[in-house]
């Protein structure tokens, strides 16, 4: 593991990580109904799965096991996600660890080798790792760091009658273990929900994400879930 302190080696092949909220979704605030090119979506579609097609389509069939250990490493890990970022030189692929669009740990491969380019926005330092489990071993020791994150985006969030995160679809991923219905989150760094139907699980997630963000409890109806079932959870509907 070696440490680069430099914010200009930090820009250098990765994202400037500094926590950003979308301007569009800013604008969006404001009243005024956006224009109908403000709610296209891109599909791409480089094969599947999407996220392997994706890494060796920009870095090379010979880089597939080490995204893949990376992908088992943080695919399930709450808070972090998968992005394909302008890094404002190049478009890059990296995983990202933060809440409402924030970025406060950012993940990618190692310029012109096998190590784990980590860039640390608090401490404005970038950190190469070797080894996975040397990386697992750090992210064990300073994901803690951010734990109450979202807490500290309140003011943010509770604007226009947190206007925010009524506005913002959140994702959680959802299964049926045969008694229980359990949801996990994307992008924020909650552990899970759970209820005896799927509607109670949603409807606690909603109040975990409100909870999260120290939102009054009457928010968490008005919250936006986008809800993706495994086959286990399709089964049992």
């Amino acid at each position: 593991m070696r440490d680069k302190i430099s914010r200009s080696d930090a820009r250098r092949g990765m994202i400037a990580a500094q926590p950003y909220c979308c301007a569009e979704r800013r604008l969006q605030l404001t009243g005024d109904a956006p224009d109908p090119s403000s709610r296209v979506e891109i599909e791409i579609n480089l094969g599947s799965p999407d996220y392997i097609a994706a890494a060796t389509s920009f870095y090379g069939e010979h880089t597939e096991q080490w995204w893949k250990r990376l992908g088992d490493l943080l695919g399930d890990r709450p808070g972090w996600k998968c992005e394909i970022a302008n890094t404002g030189s190049q478009i890059e692929l990296m995983w990202s660890f933060g809440a409402l669009g924030s970025s406060l740990f950012n993940v990618s491969r190692e310029e012109d080798g096998e190590g784990y380019h980590l860039f640390d926005y608090e401490a404005d330092k970038v950190i190469v790792f070797g080894a996975l489990e040397e990386l697992r071993t750090w992210l064990e020791e300073n994901e803690q760091r951010h734990v109450d994150y979202p807490r500290t985006l309140r003011g943010l969030a509770a604007d226009n009658d947190w206007a925010l995160l009524k506005s913002m679809p959140f994702q959680v991923d959802v299964t049926y273990d045969g008694s229980t219905w359990i949801a996990t989150f994307r992008q924020l760094p909650l552990e899970y929900s759970s209820g005896a139907t799927l509607t109670e699980a949603i409807s606690n997630a909603k109040e975990a994400i409100a909870h999260a963000f120290d939102a009054p409890k009457n928010i968490a109806p008005r919250i936006q879930v986008t809800a993706r079932l495994d086959v286990e959870a399709v089964a049992a509907l």
